[in-house]
C-alpha cells in the first residue's frame, strides 16, 4: 500500500477518528475545541490536494462488510473530494465566531468531523457498498446540524430531513440488492466497463431509478426537495453553508455516477432526469422570488441551482458529443459551490449581529461592509450568469449544450430540450431577480436609526472573501482555470476536453435574455407586486401547494391509519379465535381458571416523562430505518 493509498483511507477515517476527541474536548475552551477542528479539516484538505496531483490509485479491502470495499482516486473523485474538504476547512473557520456563547457546540464540532469523513468517503469510494455506507453516515451525522438549536421549528426540520433520507437510502439499498444479484458485483470500475461493453442495459433502468431516489433526494431534486426550504433556516450558519455547498453535491455526484456506470445513452431515463430537472430549476427559482426570508430564498436558489445541473447531467446522458454538458455539469458544481459558501456564512455574519434573517428587518444592515457587500456582489452576478463571472462560463456551456443536441437528436427529443431551453433562460433571468431583492434590500437601502453597523469577524472574512475572489478569478480567466478542470475530469465522465469562445455575440446573447428577463421580473413583480409602497417592505407571499403539509404528511397519516385499522382487525380477529378454542375447550366444564394479577410485572409513570428531541428524533429514523429493511427483504425473499 503506498502513500496515496493511505492518504485516500486517512481522509476518510481521520476526521471519523477525530469525532469524538473533539466532543471530549468540550471542558476545554472553544478555541481550543475549534482549533482542533480547523485542524484536521486542514490536514484532510492537505491529503486531498495531494492525491489530487498524484496518479489515479485503487485499493481494495478484502471481506470487510462481507462483500470488501475498496477506495479509488482520479478525475471527477479528486476534484469533488478538494472541494469538500476545502468547504469544511472554510466553515470550521466560521465556527468560532458564529458559536460563542451558544450551548450544545461539541456537539455540533463533533458532528461536523463524522460527516467530513463520511463525505470524503462518498467522493474516495471504489464501490457503491462504501458510498452507500458513507451515504447513510452521512445523513446521521448531518441531521443534528437541523436538530441543532432544538426549536420546534428545527425539530420539524429535522424529522423531515430524515425521512426523506432514511426513505431514499432505502430505495437506495433495494437499488444495490437488485445490482448484486443480477451481476454479482457492485464495483463502480466493472459496473462501468459492463455498460460500455452493452451488456443487459435492460435490467439496469429499475437500480438506477431506485438509486435516483436516494441521491435526488439528497441534491434537493423535485419532487423529494421538501426538506430542503425548511432545514436550511433551521439550521446554524456554517452547517447550512456545508448543506448547500457541499453536501446536495454528493447527491449531484452519485447521480453522475449513476449515469456513466448504469444508465449510459438511456433515454428513458435521461427524459425522466431533464423533467425533474426543469421543475426543480424553475420552481426554486419561483419560490426563491416570493420568499422574504434571506435563509429561505438562498436555499429555493439552492434548489433552483441544483436544477440546473440536473438539466445539465439528462443532456449529458444522450448527448451524442457529451463534452459541453459534462464541462457544464462540473463547473457549474464548483460555481454553486464556492457562492453557496461564501452566501451562507455571510447570512451567519448578519444574523449573528441582527438575530434576524427577515429581509425588511435586515434593510440597510451590511451598507457600511464593504467586504460583505463585494462578496455578496460577486456571488449573486455569478449566479446571474454575467459575464466576466464564473456562474457565466458554467451557464454557458449548460445552455450550448441544449442548444447544440437540439440540432443533433431527431424525433420528440428536439422539441422537449427547446422547451428546457426557454424554461432555462426564464430560470436565469429569476435568479437575477432574485437576488437583486437581497442586494437592494441589505446593502443599497439606507438603515432605520439607531441600527449598529456589521463588524465582520477575521474567521468569516477568511471564508467568505477567497471563495468570492476565486469566482470572479476563474471566471476571467476560464481557460487557464475550468478548462483545465474539465480537462482532468473529462474521462471520468465519458467526455472529451473542450475549448469554448465564451464572450463570442452568440453566447453573450443568451446571459443577456436571462439579464432583460430578471430586470423585467424585478421591476415589474418584486418592486410592483411584492413591495409596500408606503414602508417599502416586501410582502410576504404564500405558495399554492405546499407538498410536504398538504400532500406528505396527509398521506403519512393516512397510511398510519389504514396501518393501525388493519392492526386493530388483526387483533380482534386472534382475540376471537383465542376466546373460541377457549370457549370449545371448557365446553360443559362447570370449573373456570381465573388468571392472577402480577403487580410487579411492569411499572409506569403516571406523569409525563419529557424525551431529548434529539434521542426522539434518533428513534423515529430507526424505526423507518427497520420497517424499510423488513419491507426489502421480504420482498426479495418473494421475488428473487
Amino acid at each position: 500500500m503506498n502513500y496515496i493509498e493511505i492518504l485516500m483511507i486517512g481522509c476518510v477515517l481521520l476526521p471519523v477518528i477525530a469525532a469524538p476527541v473533539a466532543y471530549s474536548l468540550r471542558r476545554r475552551s472553544a478555541a481550543v475545541s475549534d482549533g482542533f477542528v480547523g485542524a484536521v479539516s486542514l490536514i484532510t484538505l492537505i491529503f486531498s490536494v495531494v492525491i489530487l496531483f498524484a496518479q489515479p490509485k485503487t485499493v481494495a479491502i478484502d471481506h470487510l462488510f462481507l462483500l470488501g470495499i475498496s477506495f479509488s482516486s482520479g478525475g471527477m473523485q479528486s476534484v469533488f473530494g478538494v472541494l469538500c474538504a476545502a468547504m469544511f476547512f472554510l466553515s470550521a473557520l466560521a465556527n468560532s465566531a458564529y458559536f460563542r456563547g451558544e450551548p450544545r457546540t461539541e456537539r455540533y464540532r463533533a458532528a461536523m468531523l463524522l460527516t467530513l469523513g463520511s463525505t470524503m468517503g462518498i467522493f474516495y469510494a471504489g464501490d457503491l457498498l462504501l458510498l452507500y455506507i458513507c451515504f447513510e453516515i452521512m445523513s446521521v451525522a448531518s441531521w443534528t446540524w437541523i436538530a441543532h438549536n432544538e426549536t420546534p421549528e428545527a425539530q420539524k426540520a429535522a424529522d423531515t430531513y430524515l425521512a426523506m433520507a432514511m426513505i431514499g437510502g432505502l430505495v437506495m439499498l433495494y437499488g444495490l440488492f437488485v445490482l448484486y444479484h443480477d451481476f454479482g458485483t457492485l464495483s463502480i470500475a466493472a459496473l462501468r466497463q459492463l455498460v460500455a461493453d452493452g451488456g443487459s442495459a435492460g435490467k439496469l433502468l429499475v437500480p438506477g431509478l431506485c438509486m435516483l431516489v436516494g441521491f435526488g433526494i439528497k441534491a434537493g431534486m423535485f419532487p423529494f426537495h421538501v426538506w430542503l426550504p425548511k432545514a436550511y433556516p433551521a439550521a446554524p450558519a456554517p452547517a447550512t453553508a456545508l448543506l448547500s455547498s457541499i453536501l446536495t453535491k454528493s447527491g449531484i455526484y452519485g447521480i453522475v455516477l449513476i449515469i456513466v456506470c448504469l444508465l449510459w445513452k438511456n433515454t428513458t431515463f435521461a427524459l425522466v432526469l431533464l423533467c425533474l430537472g426543469t421543475v426543480t430549476m424553475l420552481l426554486g427559482a419561483l419560490l426563491a422570488v416570493f420568499s422574504v426570508d434571506m435563509k429561505r430564498t438562498l436555499a429555493c436558489s439552492s434548489m433552483s441551482q441544483i436544477g440546473f445541473i440536473l438539466v445539465g447531467t439528462a443532456v449529458m446522458t444522450i448527448a451524442q458529443d457529451t463534452s459541453l454538458a459534462a464541462g457544464g455539469v462540473m463547473t457549474h458544481a464548483i460555481n454553486h459551490t464556492l457562492t453557496k459558501m461564501s452566501l451562507f456564512i455571510l447570512v451567519g455574519v448578519l444574523y449573528k449581529q441582527t438575530h434576524t434573517t427577515d429581509l425588511n428587518k435586515l434593510k440597510g444592515a451590511g451598507r457600511n461592509c464593504w467586504p460583505l457587500m463585494i462578496s455578496f456582489l460577486i456571488g449573486g452576478l455569478s449566479l446571474a450568469g454575467v459575464p466576466g463571472f464564473g456562474g457565466y462560463i458554467s451557464k454557458t456551456l449548460l445552455h450550448e449544450s441544449i442548444l447544440h443536441e437540439m440540432h443533433l437528436q431527431q424525433g420528440m427529443l428536439p422539441g422537449i430540450l427547446e422547451v428546457a431551453e426557454k424554461l432555462f433562460l426564464l430560470s436565469g433571468g429569476l435568479t437575477a431577480a432574485y437576488m437583486t431583492k437581497i442586494f437592494v434590500k441589505v446593502f443599497v437601502q439606507k438603515p432605520d436609526e439607531g441600527k449598529r453597523p456589521i463588524r465582520l469577524d477575521a474567521g468569516s472574512l477568511i471564508a467568505i472573501v477567497p471563495a468570492a475572489a476565486v469566482l470572479l478569478i476563474m471566471g476571467l480567466i476560464p481557460g487557464l482555470t475550468y478548462e483545465k478542470i474539465t480537462a482532468f475530469t473529462a474521462s471520468s465522465m465519458n467526455a472529451q476536453p473542450i475549448s469554448v469562445a465564451y464572450f463570442t455575440l452568440e453566447n453573450l446573447k443568451g446571459a443577456a435574455i436571462s439579464l432583460t428577463i430578471g430586470a423585467l421580473v424585478y421591476l415589474l413583480v418584486v418592486r410592483g407586486l411584492l413591495t409596500d409602497r408606503k414602508t417599502g417592505d416586501y410582502t410576504r407571499a404564500t405558495t399554492l401547494l405546499d407538498l410536504e403539509d398538504d400532500l406528505y404528511r396527509p398521506l403519512l397519516k393516512l397510511l398510519s391509519f389504514v396501518g393501525a385499522l388493519a392492526a386493530r382487525v388483526c387483533y380482534s380477529v386472534t382475540d376471537a379465535l383465542v376466546y373460541s378454542c377457549n370457549w370449545l375447550l371448557h365446553l360443559g366444564s362447570t370449573q373456570r381458571i381465573t388468571p392472577g394479577k402480577d403487580h410487579h410485572f411492569s411499572h409506569y409513570y403516571k406523569g409525563y416523562t419529557k424525551v431529548d428531541p434529539i434521542i426522539q428524533t434518533l428513534q423515529f429514523e430507526l424505526m423507518l430505518f427497520g420497517i424499510g429493511v423488513i419491507a426489502i427483504f421480504v420482498y426479495l425473499i418473494i421475488h428473487l
